[in-house]
């Protein structure tokens, strides 16, 4: 299976973030090769031969947004490409904000099987509550966009994983392409099209699951893995270790006790630790698949 992901830009925190998700998931034998498209390959060469680049640039990616200029258009396009690098072989994209902990074989058998994963299943479009689905739906429903009719059964997962089989990958991913471009020229919220696109594809085509309980996503709680990161990058620099010297270290890091969602309280302080203990915040979420 080709892990695969997508770092582009300045921000150190993109490439240190998928530097580390590399780490975790070379703990796994069933990840025969690591696949990075980006424009910055001098970030990987820490890697060596673990890691093959696709180097894109900022024209490429221009390109990539499309007639409707949709940004993150960029992704599919970019797992599009790495599919057609690896043809033949099972894909695994995730984002850089994510880390493998366990049960890597549950997902190449599904896969064997036909089935496909993203990182979980957030609910059906018409049930969710936020802004942006809500308005989604008053935009999509009942419409058709390439044959595939938006209604009451129609859910929204999260696309920080999209794992597809060899024998659906090619068809799955040109599909959600163009599901995406067609939302993109009504007046649908742009801000989630690119994951709902994929939601899409993938439950119609494909037997749909979620992996969270083999990968955890920190989307909600950055500040926090960056500084984790940071932290062990720094000890790599500092003590001079290797590459196979941080693989092992990794092992001994502790993923599942940060949370992956945290949303910190406005007040500050002692007097926000005395109201945590008293009423623990609502927003906070771990690995789904952590031991207890």
């Amino acid at each position: 299976m080709i892990l695969t992901l997508l770092t582009f830009g300045d921000r150190l925190e993109n490439h240190y973030q998928a530097s580390f998700a590399i780490l975790t998931y070379l703990q796994s034998d069933l990840i025969s090769k690591v696949c990075v498209v980006t424009d910055r390959p001098c970030y990987y060469k820490y890697f060596g031969d673990r890691v093959d680049v696709i180097e894109i640039d900022q024209n490429k990616m221009n390109e990539w947004r499309g007639n409707h200029d949709f940004f993150w258009r960029i992704k599919m396009k970019a797992i599009e490409t790495a599919a057609h690098h690896n043809a033949g072989q099972d894909i695994l994209y995730v984002d850089s904000d994510t880390f493998y902990v366990r049960d890597m074989e549950k997902i190449v058998l599904g896969l064997s099987q036909g089935n496909s994963f993203m990182h979980e299943n957030e609910g059906k479009l018409v049930e969710m509550t936020s802004k942006t689905p809500r308005k989604m739906w008053q935009s999509l429903s009942g419409k058709t966009f390439s044959g595939v009719t938006i209604n009451k059964e129609t859910e929204m997962w999260n696309a920080g994983v999209i794992a597809l089989s060899r024998k659906d990958a090619q068809h799955v991913i040109s599909l959600a392409i163009d599901i995406c471009d067609e939302i993109c020229a009504t007046d649908c919220p742009r801000r989630l099209v690119e994951q709902f696109a994929f939601s899409v594809a993938l439950k119609d085509s494909t037997l749909l699951v979620a992996a969270e309980n083999q990968i955890g996503h920190y989307w909600g709680n950055k500040p926090h893995w960056n500084e984790k990161i940071g932290d062990f990058f720094m000890l790599s620099i500092l003590s001079g270790s290797s590459l196979e010297d941080d693989l092992k270290r990794i092992q001994h890091v502790d993923l599942e006790t940060s949370p992956t969602v945290y949303k910190e309280k406005s007040i500050k302080g002692k007097v926000k630790n005395f109201l945590d203990k008293i009423f623990p915040p609502k927003e906070v979420q771990y690995f789904k698949g952590r031991t207890q």
